[in-house]
Protein backbone atom coordinates (compact mmCIF):
# COMPACT_ATOMS: atom_id res chain seq x y z
CA UNK A 1 0.00 0.00 0.00
CA UNK A 2 1.01 3.56 -1.37
CA UNK A 3 0.47 6.80 0.36
CA UNK A 4 0.53 9.80 -2.19
CA UNK A 5 -0.75 13.88 -0.96
CA UNK A 6 -3.27 11.98 1.60
CA UNK A 7 -4.49 8.97 -0.96
CA UNK A 8 -4.46 5.28 -0.22
CA UNK A 9 -3.44 3.43 -3.26
CA UNK A 10 -3.65 0.14 -2.99
CA UNK A 11 -0.64 -2.16 -4.57
CA UNK A 12 -1.79 -4.23 -7.50
CA UNK A 13 -4.57 -2.73 -8.57
CA UNK A 14 -5.04 -2.21 -12.72
CA UNK A 15 -4.98 1.28 -14.61
CA UNK A 16 -2.76 2.35 -11.38
CA UNK A 17 -3.43 6.85 -11.85
CA UNK A 18 -1.04 8.86 -13.01
CA UNK A 19 1.45 10.11 -9.87
CA UNK A 20 2.72 13.83 -10.31
CA UNK A 21 5.70 15.41 -8.69
CA UNK A 22 5.13 18.87 -6.87
CA UNK A 23 8.42 20.96 -6.24
CA UNK A 24 8.24 23.88 -3.92
CA UNK A 25 10.72 27.28 -4.75
CA UNK A 26 11.48 29.41 -1.57
CA UNK A 27 13.35 31.69 -3.96
CA UNK A 28 16.31 31.21 -2.05
CA UNK A 29 15.25 32.03 1.25
CA UNK A 30 14.98 29.25 2.94
CA UNK A 31 16.15 25.45 2.58
CA UNK A 32 13.53 23.88 -0.26
CA UNK A 33 11.41 21.59 1.36
CA UNK A 34 10.84 17.90 0.04
CA UNK A 35 8.77 17.75 -3.39
CA UNK A 36 5.57 15.69 -2.05
CA UNK A 37 3.38 13.49 -4.83
CA UNK A 38 -0.14 13.69 -5.79
CA UNK A 39 -2.43 11.59 -8.02
CA UNK A 40 -3.84 13.30 -10.96
CA UNK A 41 -6.72 15.87 -10.76
CA UNK A 42 -6.18 15.16 -7.16
CA UNK A 43 -6.00 18.12 -4.55
CA UNK A 44 -2.89 18.85 -2.59
CA UNK A 45 -4.00 17.83 1.31
CA UNK A 46 -3.33 21.03 3.57
CA UNK A 47 -1.25 18.83 5.70
CA UNK A 48 1.16 18.23 2.56
CA UNK A 49 1.97 21.61 1.95
CA UNK A 50 4.73 22.76 3.65
CA UNK A 51 5.00 26.30 5.62
CA UNK A 52 8.54 27.88 5.61
CA UNK A 53 9.30 30.33 8.03
CA UNK A 54 12.30 33.17 7.92
CA UNK A 55 13.48 35.35 10.02
CA UNK A 56 12.53 38.44 8.72
CA UNK A 57 9.96 37.61 6.08
CA UNK A 58 6.60 35.92 6.47
CA UNK A 59 5.58 33.46 4.62
CA UNK A 60 2.16 35.01 2.48
CA UNK A 61 1.28 31.22 0.76
CA UNK A 62 1.95 29.17 -2.25
CA UNK A 63 1.65 30.41 -5.62
CA UNK A 64 1.15 29.16 -9.41
CA UNK A 65 3.80 31.54 -11.05
CA UNK A 66 6.83 33.13 -9.84
CA UNK A 67 5.13 36.68 -10.09
CA UNK A 68 2.84 35.60 -7.29
CA UNK A 69 -0.20 36.55 -8.85
CA UNK A 70 -2.79 32.99 -8.62
CA UNK A 71 -2.25 31.29 -5.44
CA UNK A 72 -2.64 27.59 -4.86
CA UNK A 73 -6.21 27.03 -3.32
CA UNK A 74 -5.90 23.38 -1.45
CA UNK A 75 -8.98 22.87 -1.35
CA UNK A 76 -10.10 23.49 -5.11
CA UNK A 77 -6.90 23.43 -7.21
CA UNK A 78 -5.64 19.88 -8.93
CA UNK A 79 -2.90 18.54 -9.84
CA UNK A 80 -2.52 18.45 -14.04
CA UNK A 81 1.00 17.66 -14.27
CA UNK A 82 4.25 18.14 -12.74
CA UNK A 83 4.70 21.56 -11.21
CA UNK A 84 6.52 24.27 -9.26
CA UNK A 85 4.71 26.21 -6.35
CA UNK A 86 6.31 29.58 -5.73
CA UNK A 87 6.26 30.99 -2.25
CA UNK A 88 5.17 34.45 -1.68
CA UNK A 89 7.04 36.44 1.31
CA UNK A 90 6.18 39.88 2.55
CA UNK A 91 8.80 41.69 5.38
CA UNK A 92 8.56 41.85 8.81
CA UNK A 93 8.95 45.10 10.37
CA UNK A 94 11.44 45.59 13.15
CA UNK A 95 12.22 48.61 15.40
CA UNK A 96 15.67 50.28 15.31
CA UNK A 97 18.46 48.58 17.36
CA UNK A 98 20.89 51.21 19.34
CA UNK A 99 24.75 48.84 18.93
CA UNK A 100 26.40 51.61 20.70
CA UNK A 101 25.04 54.30 23.47
CA UNK A 102 27.31 57.37 24.59
CA UNK A 103 28.09 57.66 27.88
CA UNK A 104 27.01 54.19 28.42
CA UNK A 105 27.67 51.24 26.55
CA UNK A 106 31.62 51.33 26.38
CA UNK A 107 31.99 53.75 29.67
CA UNK A 108 30.37 57.01 31.17
CA UNK A 109 32.94 59.70 29.32
CA UNK A 110 32.55 58.19 25.94
CA UNK A 111 31.39 58.80 22.55
CA UNK A 112 30.86 57.43 19.09
CA UNK A 113 31.09 58.72 15.60
CA UNK A 114 31.70 57.33 12.03
CA UNK A 115 29.81 54.22 11.08
CA UNK A 116 30.66 51.50 8.65
CA UNK A 117 29.11 48.57 7.71
CA UNK A 118 30.25 45.38 5.61
CA UNK A 119 28.70 41.93 5.20
CA UNK A 120 30.69 38.64 4.42
CA UNK A 121 30.06 35.89 2.09
CA UNK A 122 28.18 34.23 4.45
CA UNK A 123 26.11 36.85 5.14
CA UNK A 124 27.01 37.62 8.63
CA UNK A 125 27.17 42.22 9.30
CA UNK A 126 30.20 43.77 10.49
CA UNK A 127 29.56 46.87 12.04
CA UNK A 128 32.28 49.52 12.58
CA UNK A 129 32.53 52.74 14.43
CA UNK A 130 34.80 55.24 16.01
CA UNK A 131 35.12 54.92 20.20
CA UNK A 132 36.07 58.67 21.31
CA UNK A 133 37.33 59.26 24.94
CA UNK A 134 35.96 61.97 26.83
CA UNK A 135 34.40 63.93 23.89
CA UNK A 136 32.90 63.76 20.70
CA UNK A 137 36.34 65.31 18.09
CA UNK A 138 38.02 63.61 15.41
CA UNK A 139 42.28 63.19 15.78
CA UNK A 140 43.79 65.97 16.68
CA UNK A 141 44.70 68.10 19.33
CA UNK A 142 40.68 69.35 20.99
CA UNK A 143 40.24 71.36 24.05
CA UNK A 144 37.76 69.56 27.25
CA UNK A 145 34.76 69.81 25.03
CA UNK A 146 35.49 69.45 21.67
CA UNK A 147 37.01 72.45 20.41
CA UNK A 148 39.80 72.91 18.25
CA UNK A 149 43.09 74.10 20.38
CA UNK A 150 46.79 73.39 19.17
CA UNK A 151 47.71 73.59 22.78
CA UNK A 152 45.19 70.70 23.95
CA UNK A 153 46.47 67.15 24.49
CA UNK A 154 46.02 64.85 21.56
CA UNK A 155 42.74 62.53 20.95
CA UNK A 156 42.45 59.51 22.12
CA UNK A 157 40.14 57.32 19.39
CA UNK A 158 40.19 53.49 18.78
CA UNK A 159 37.95 52.10 16.20
CA UNK A 160 35.84 49.18 17.36
CA UNK A 161 33.52 46.08 15.87
CA UNK A 162 30.25 44.30 16.03
CA UNK A 163 29.37 41.24 14.53
CA UNK A 164 25.55 40.05 13.70
CA UNK A 165 24.74 36.52 12.19
CA UNK A 166 21.39 36.74 11.60
CA UNK A 167 20.61 39.66 9.27
CA UNK A 168 21.19 42.46 12.17
CA UNK A 169 18.46 40.57 14.25
CA UNK A 170 21.22 40.40 17.09
CA UNK A 171 24.52 41.22 18.03
CA UNK A 172 27.62 41.06 19.92
CA UNK A 173 27.10 41.52 23.45
CA UNK A 174 30.23 43.41 23.77
CA UNK A 175 32.23 45.09 21.05
CA UNK A 176 35.80 44.23 19.54
CA UNK A 177 38.27 46.96 20.12
CA UNK A 178 40.71 46.67 16.75
CA UNK A 179 43.19 49.23 17.52
CA UNK A 180 44.78 50.15 20.72
CA UNK A 181 45.39 53.99 21.13
CA UNK A 182 47.28 54.36 24.58
CA UNK A 183 46.11 55.59 27.08
CA UNK A 184 49.06 58.40 28.55
CA UNK A 185 50.80 61.56 27.56
CA UNK A 186 51.72 60.45 24.04
CA UNK A 187 48.05 59.93 22.70
CA UNK A 188 46.92 59.21 19.61
CA UNK A 189 43.58 58.08 17.28
CA UNK A 190 42.96 56.04 14.90
CA UNK A 191 39.51 56.54 13.19
CA UNK A 192 37.21 57.13 10.34
CA UNK A 193 37.13 53.40 9.18
CA UNK A 194 36.60 51.93 5.64
CA UNK A 195 35.73 48.50 5.32
CA UNK A 196 35.13 45.43 2.21
CA UNK A 197 34.64 41.85 2.91
CA UNK A 198 35.38 39.87 -0.04
CA UNK A 199 32.78 38.68 -1.64
CA UNK A 200 34.24 35.01 -2.62
CA UNK A 201 36.35 34.08 0.99
CA UNK A 202 36.78 34.90 4.16
CA UNK A 203 38.77 38.06 3.92
CA UNK A 204 37.79 41.25 5.44
CA UNK A 205 39.53 44.92 5.07
CA UNK A 206 40.09 47.82 6.87
CA UNK A 207 41.60 51.00 6.09
CA UNK A 208 41.58 53.48 8.80
CA UNK A 209 43.02 57.40 9.66
CA UNK A 210 45.89 57.28 11.99
CA UNK A 211 47.84 59.75 13.76
CA UNK A 212 48.10 62.50 16.69
CA UNK A 213 47.04 65.36 13.76
CA UNK A 214 43.73 67.18 12.88
CA UNK A 215 43.44 66.54 9.16
CA UNK A 216 44.44 69.90 7.30
CA UNK A 217 46.27 71.04 10.24
CA UNK A 218 50.03 69.68 9.38
CA UNK A 219 53.18 71.02 8.61
CA UNK A 220 53.67 71.68 4.95
CA UNK A 221 57.33 69.90 4.24
CA UNK A 222 56.89 67.98 7.22
CA UNK A 223 55.76 64.03 6.58
CA UNK A 224 55.64 63.40 10.15
CA UNK A 225 52.63 65.71 10.63
CA UNK A 226 50.17 64.63 7.90
CA UNK A 227 47.42 62.17 9.05
CA UNK A 228 48.70 58.55 8.92
CA UNK A 229 46.81 55.71 6.89
CA UNK A 230 46.76 51.65 8.61
CA UNK A 231 45.61 48.80 7.10
CA UNK A 232 43.76 46.21 9.30
CA UNK A 233 43.04 42.96 8.21
CA UNK A 234 40.48 39.35 9.30
CA UNK A 235 41.20 36.05 7.24
CA UNK A 236 38.02 34.75 9.32
CA UNK A 237 35.09 36.67 8.26
CA UNK A 238 35.88 39.15 11.27
CA UNK A 239 36.01 37.28 14.33
CA UNK A 240 39.95 38.56 14.78
CA UNK A 241 41.86 41.00 13.30
CA UNK A 242 45.06 41.50 12.64
CA UNK A 243 47.22 44.79 14.97
CA UNK A 244 47.19 47.81 12.44
CA UNK A 245 49.87 47.76 10.17
CA UNK A 246 51.10 51.11 8.81
CA UNK A 247 51.12 51.96 4.72
CA UNK A 248 51.10 55.96 4.82
CA UNK A 249 54.47 55.75 2.55
CA UNK A 250 53.31 53.68 0.20
CA UNK A 251 49.88 55.48 -0.33
CA UNK A 252 51.50 59.31 -0.09
CA UNK A 253 53.76 57.93 -2.61
CA UNK A 254 51.18 58.16 -5.40
CA UNK A 255 51.61 61.40 -5.63
CA UNK A 256 54.41 63.77 -3.84
CA UNK A 257 51.91 66.44 -4.12
CA UNK A 258 49.65 64.78 -1.75
CA UNK A 259 50.03 66.89 1.34
CA UNK A 260 47.61 65.20 3.96
CA UNK A 261 44.76 62.95 3.04
CA UNK A 262 42.11 59.80 4.12
CA UNK A 263 40.23 57.40 3.02
CA UNK A 264 36.29 57.93 2.93
CA UNK A 265 34.71 56.19 6.25
CA UNK A 266 32.12 53.57 5.62
CA UNK A 267 31.97 51.23 2.32
CA UNK A 268 35.19 50.41 0.56
CA UNK A 269 33.27 49.00 -2.92
CA UNK A 270 33.90 45.71 -4.46
CA UNK A 271 33.24 44.96 -8.15
CA UNK A 272 30.97 43.00 -8.87
CA UNK A 273 32.41 42.27 -12.97
CA UNK A 274 36.46 42.88 -12.71
CA UNK A 275 38.66 40.41 -11.06
CA UNK A 276 41.70 39.86 -11.52
CA UNK A 277 43.63 37.35 -10.37
CA UNK A 278 42.00 35.77 -6.97
CA UNK A 279 39.92 38.73 -6.00
CA UNK A 280 37.72 41.04 -7.94
CA UNK A 281 38.74 44.76 -7.92
CA UNK A 282 37.94 47.36 -4.90
CA UNK A 283 37.96 51.00 -4.77
CA UNK A 284 37.95 53.61 -2.01
CA UNK A 285 37.47 57.33 -2.51
CA UNK A 286 40.59 59.39 -0.56
CA UNK A 287 40.08 63.32 0.43
CA UNK A 288 43.08 65.14 -0.34
CA UNK A 289 44.91 68.74 0.64
CA UNK A 290 47.71 69.54 -1.44
CA UNK A 291 51.19 69.98 0.21
CA UNK A 292 50.80 73.83 -0.07
CA UNK A 293 47.05 73.10 2.35
CA UNK A 294 45.08 74.13 -0.57
CA UNK A 295 42.13 72.05 -1.35
CA UNK A 296 43.17 69.00 -4.15
CA UNK A 297 39.45 67.02 -3.68
CA UNK A 298 38.83 63.51 -3.98
CA UNK A 299 40.81 60.81 -5.91
CA UNK A 300 39.92 57.14 -6.25
CA UNK A 301 42.17 54.08 -5.26
CA UNK A 302 41.81 51.08 -6.40
CA UNK A 303 43.27 47.85 -5.64
CA UNK A 304 43.36 44.02 -7.63
CA UNK A 305 44.81 42.71 -4.62
CA UNK A 306 42.72 43.37 -1.87
CA UNK A 307 44.20 46.08 -0.73
CA UNK A 308 48.09 44.90 -0.72
CA UNK A 309 49.04 47.42 -3.71
CA UNK A 310 46.68 50.67 -4.58
CA UNK A 311 46.81 52.94 -7.70
CA UNK A 312 45.40 55.96 -8.82
CA UNK A 313 42.17 55.48 -11.06
CA UNK A 314 42.22 58.02 -14.15
CA UNK A 315 46.03 58.87 -13.42
CA UNK A 316 47.83 60.17 -9.98
CA UNK A 317 47.34 63.80 -10.89
CA UNK A 318 43.55 63.84 -11.77
CA UNK A 319 41.11 65.14 -9.25
CA UNK A 320 37.62 63.29 -10.39
CA UNK A 321 35.71 66.03 -7.87
CA UNK A 322 38.54 68.90 -6.99
CA UNK A 323 36.28 70.65 -4.62
CA UNK A 324 34.54 67.24 -2.72
CA UNK A 325 35.06 66.03 0.73
CA UNK A 326 34.32 62.60 2.14
CA UNK A 327 33.20 60.27 -0.53
CA UNK A 328 31.88 57.01 -1.77
CA UNK A 329 32.64 54.84 -5.15
CA UNK A 330 29.89 52.37 -6.54
CA UNK A 331 29.83 50.50 -9.66
CA UNK A 332 26.95 50.86 -11.89
CA UNK A 333 25.35 48.34 -14.19
CA UNK A 334 27.45 48.50 -16.84
CA UNK A 335 30.75 48.27 -15.00
CA UNK A 336 31.57 52.31 -15.21
CA UNK A 337 32.29 53.52 -11.72
CA UNK A 338 30.51 56.07 -9.71
CA UNK A 339 31.88 58.76 -7.68
CA UNK A 340 29.68 60.65 -4.89
CA UNK A 341 31.42 63.08 -2.67
CA UNK A 342 30.05 65.26 0.03
CA UNK A 343 29.65 68.98 -0.46
CA UNK A 344 27.25 71.69 1.06
CA UNK A 345 23.60 72.02 -0.32
CA UNK A 346 23.63 68.04 -1.93
CA UNK A 347 25.97 65.76 -3.60
CA UNK A 348 28.99 65.92 -6.44
CA UNK A 349 29.23 63.08 -8.91
CA UNK A 350 31.28 62.05 -11.41
CA UNK A 351 31.54 59.01 -13.38
CA UNK A 352 34.60 57.13 -15.05
CA UNK A 353 33.90 55.01 -18.10
CA UNK A 354 37.04 52.21 -18.91
CA UNK A 355 38.59 51.94 -22.34
CA UNK A 356 40.42 49.20 -21.17
CA UNK A 357 39.22 47.39 -17.70
CA UNK A 358 41.89 45.12 -17.12
CA UNK A 359 44.66 48.01 -17.75
CA UNK A 360 42.37 50.55 -15.64
CA UNK A 361 42.25 53.05 -18.63
CA UNK A 362 39.96 55.54 -19.25
CA UNK A 363 38.64 59.01 -18.16
CA UNK A 364 36.43 61.15 -15.83
CA UNK A 365 33.79 63.43 -16.57
CA UNK A 366 33.69 66.56 -14.97
CA UNK A 367 32.06 66.85 -11.79
CA UNK A 368 28.13 67.75 -11.63
CA UNK A 369 26.10 68.69 -8.95
CA UNK A 370 22.83 67.07 -7.45
CA UNK A 371 21.18 69.48 -4.98
CA UNK A 372 20.18 66.89 -2.65
CA UNK A 373 20.18 66.96 1.05
CA UNK A 374 20.77 69.75 3.80
CA UNK A 375 23.15 73.21 3.68
CA UNK A 376 25.71 71.09 5.95
CA UNK A 377 27.45 68.86 3.84
CA UNK A 378 27.18 65.34 5.42
CA UNK A 379 29.23 61.81 4.66
CA UNK A 380 26.89 59.42 3.41
CA UNK A 381 26.83 55.68 1.55
CA UNK A 382 25.77 55.22 -2.17
CA UNK A 383 24.92 51.68 -3.40
CA UNK A 384 22.94 50.55 -6.80
CA UNK A 385 20.82 47.52 -6.33
CA UNK A 386 18.49 45.52 -8.33
CA UNK A 387 15.26 45.37 -7.38
CA UNK A 388 11.60 45.04 -9.42
CA UNK A 389 8.43 47.21 -10.26
CA UNK A 390 6.12 46.12 -7.24
CA UNK A 391 3.38 46.32 -10.24
CA UNK A 392 4.50 45.06 -13.45
CA UNK A 393 7.70 43.15 -11.76
CA UNK A 394 9.96 43.98 -14.33
CA UNK A 395 13.65 43.78 -12.86
CA UNK A 396 15.23 47.63 -12.78
CA UNK A 397 18.57 49.22 -10.59
CA UNK A 398 18.16 51.97 -8.15
CA UNK A 399 20.73 54.39 -6.52
CA UNK A 400 20.58 54.44 -3.02
CA UNK A 401 22.15 57.75 -1.64
CA UNK A 402 22.01 58.34 2.14
CA UNK A 403 22.54 61.69 3.84
CA UNK A 404 20.06 63.84 6.10
CA UNK A 405 17.33 65.18 4.48
CA UNK A 406 16.89 68.47 6.68
CA UNK A 407 19.14 70.83 8.75
CA UNK A 408 18.19 73.16 12.07
CA UNK A 409 19.84 76.67 13.17
CA UNK A 410 22.30 75.91 15.48
CA UNK A 411 21.33 77.67 19.22
CA UNK A 412 24.11 79.47 18.93
CA UNK A 413 25.56 80.55 15.70
CA UNK A 414 22.15 80.52 14.06
CA UNK A 415 23.68 79.13 10.85
CA UNK A 416 21.36 75.96 9.47
CA UNK A 417 24.42 73.09 9.99
CA UNK A 418 22.74 70.72 12.69
CA UNK A 419 21.88 68.09 10.85
CA UNK A 420 18.57 66.19 11.41
CA UNK A 421 16.07 63.76 9.65
CA UNK A 422 18.80 61.23 8.30
CA UNK A 423 17.20 59.03 4.98
CA UNK A 424 17.58 57.69 1.98
CA UNK A 425 17.36 59.59 -1.53
CA UNK A 426 16.30 57.06 -4.30
CA UNK A 427 16.23 57.06 -8.18
CA UNK A 428 15.89 54.44 -11.50
CA UNK A 429 19.18 54.23 -13.02
CA UNK A 430 18.51 53.62 -16.37
CA UNK A 431 20.65 51.61 -19.10
CA UNK A 432 23.93 53.90 -19.97
CA UNK A 433 22.67 56.61 -17.84
CA UNK A 434 24.50 60.12 -18.27
CA UNK A 435 25.93 61.97 -15.75
CA UNK A 436 23.90 64.92 -16.44
CA UNK A 437 20.72 62.68 -15.94
CA UNK A 438 21.88 61.41 -12.63
CA UNK A 439 22.26 64.33 -11.32
CA UNK A 440 19.00 65.64 -11.89
CA UNK A 441 17.26 66.15 -8.87
CA UNK A 442 13.64 65.89 -10.44
CA UNK A 443 14.40 61.86 -10.52
CA UNK A 444 15.11 61.47 -7.11
CA UNK A 445 12.85 60.46 -4.24
CA UNK A 446 13.46 60.59 -0.69
CA UNK A 447 12.95 58.24 2.36
CA UNK A 448 12.99 59.38 5.87
CA UNK A 449 14.60 57.06 8.32
CA UNK A 450 14.68 58.58 11.48
CA UNK A 451 13.11 61.84 12.19
CA UNK A 452 15.59 64.37 14.75
CA UNK A 453 19.01 65.51 14.69
CA UNK A 454 21.33 62.47 12.63
CA UNK A 455 23.92 62.10 10.66
CA UNK A 456 26.88 60.24 8.43
CA UNK A 457 25.35 56.90 7.47
CA UNK A 458 26.05 53.16 5.90
CA UNK A 459 24.25 50.88 4.34
CA UNK A 460 24.32 47.49 2.78
CA UNK A 461 22.22 44.65 0.68
CA UNK A 462 21.88 41.86 3.23
CA UNK A 463 21.66 38.58 2.43
CA UNK A 464 18.52 38.80 3.39
CA UNK A 465 17.23 41.25 0.27
CA UNK A 466 16.84 44.36 2.97
CA UNK A 467 18.75 46.99 3.09
CA UNK A 468 21.04 47.55 6.64
CA UNK A 469 20.91 50.76 7.73
CA UNK A 470 23.53 52.38 10.46
CA UNK A 471 23.61 55.49 10.87
CA UNK A 472 24.36 58.38 13.90
CA UNK A 473 21.41 59.42 16.31
CA UNK A 474 21.06 62.18 18.80
CA UNK A 475 22.05 61.34 22.00
CA UNK A 476 19.39 63.62 24.10
CA UNK A 477 22.07 63.28 27.34
CA UNK A 478 22.84 66.37 29.87
CA UNK A 479 25.36 67.97 30.88
CA UNK A 480 27.34 67.80 27.87
CA UNK A 481 28.53 72.12 27.76
CA UNK A 482 29.59 73.01 24.37
CA UNK A 483 30.05 69.85 22.95
CA UNK A 484 28.67 68.62 19.33
CA UNK A 485 27.70 65.89 17.87
CA UNK A 486 27.09 63.41 20.54
CA UNK A 487 25.37 60.33 19.25
CA UNK A 488 24.36 56.91 19.25
CA UNK A 489 25.05 54.47 16.23
CA UNK A 490 22.05 52.81 15.45
CA UNK A 491 20.87 49.66 12.85
CA UNK A 492 17.94 48.92 10.92
CA UNK A 493 16.20 46.56 8.97
CA UNK A 494 14.55 48.35 5.87
CA UNK A 495 12.98 46.31 2.85
CA UNK A 496 12.71 48.25 -0.60
CA UNK A 497 9.31 48.41 -0.70
CA UNK A 498 9.33 50.66 2.12
CA UNK A 499 12.10 52.63 1.26
CA UNK A 500 10.60 53.07 -1.85
CA UNK A 501 6.53 53.90 -0.49
CA UNK A 502 5.68 50.91 -2.45
CA UNK A 503 7.06 51.58 -5.89
CA UNK A 504 9.85 48.70 -5.36
CA UNK A 505 10.64 45.38 -3.86
CA UNK A 506 13.35 42.98 -3.62
CA UNK A 507 14.14 41.27 -6.47
CA UNK A 508 14.47 38.14 -5.54
CA UNK A 509 10.79 37.91 -5.00
CA UNK A 510 10.49 36.76 -8.86
CA UNK A 511 14.06 35.05 -9.37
Amino acid sequence: MLILAGVFIISGCPHSPRIYSVTFDTRGLTTPPAPVTVIKNHTISATDIPNPTHPTWNFSGWYKDKNCNAQWNTASDIAMGNMTLYAKWTPKTFLEKELWESKKTEGATNYFRIPALAQTKDGTLIAVTDLRYNHTADIGRFGPNGEWNQHSDIHRVDVIVKRSTDNGLTWDNSSTKITNAPDNSVKYGYGDAAIVADRESDNVLIICAHGDTRYGHYTAGNASTRLKVVRIRSSNGGRTFTSPEDITTSIYGLNGSWGTLFFGSGKIMQSRKIKKGSYYRIYSAILITDTAKHLFGNAVLYSDDFGEAWHVLGGATVSPIPTGNEAKVEELPDGRVLLSSRTENGRLFNIFTYTNEGTASGHWESAQTAPLGTERGTNGEICIIKVRKADTKAPVYLALQSIPLSSKPHPKSGEPNIRKDVGIYWRVIEENISLSALADKNQWKKYQVFTGESGYSAMVMQQDHRIGFLYEKYDHVTNLGDMNDVYDICYESLPIRTITNGEYEAAFLTE
